[in-house]
């Protein structure tokens, strides 16, 4: 079984809220309200916090919910122990080492284009470091943009 990371303080789950709805339990729910106790009863479920029908139950009725005071008797018997979202340490250094690998490639390419040009005693010609760094920004952009955490590779992290 996995081992559980706690949150940094017990009542972050209310935090992720727009308006904490033990303190304005009449305002209307949003969808990222609903999308939070669904994100901490999933959470909760996987935990083993809540049986199946429980974990059912409770997510039709976040999903229905109208105001956050409807939202909060549904996640206040829950103690979250997994990060709900939001990219890992480990994914956030995947996107900032991309970034990085790609501009000092794009710095390089850039360089020796404008070294040839210069020493060439030519004007300026053909602009080829568009095409490498066009093909080297596509893996970029999918760890960027791609990697949302979800699938079986988000899976098997989770599992460890």
């Amino acid at each position: 079984m996995t081992q559980p990371v706690p949150f940094p303080q017990p009542g972050d789950i209310w935090s992720r809220f727009s308006v904490d709805p033990r303190r304005s339990p009449t305002l209307r729910a949003s969808d990222a309200d609903r999308d939070v106790a669904v994100d901490a009863l999933n959470a909760a479920f996987q935990d083993g916090r809540l049986d199946a029908s429980e974990h059912a139950d409770r997510i039709g009725r976040a999903l229905a919910a109208k105001q956050l005071a409807d939202l909060t008797p549904l996640v206040a018997d829950v103690t979250v122990m997994a990060p709900l979202a939001g990219p890992t340490p480990r994914r956030q250094r995947i996107r900032s080492a991309a970034l990085r690998s790609w501009l000092g490639t794009a710095v390089l390419f850039n360089l020796i284009w404008l070294a040839t040009w210069v020493l060439s005693a030519s004007g300026p010609y053909y602009y080829w470091p568009i095409w490498p760094m066009i093909g080297t920004a596509i893996p970029v952009i999918i760890a960027w943009i791609g990697g949302n955490g979800s699938g079986p590779g988000r899976r098997r992290e989770l599992e460890r």
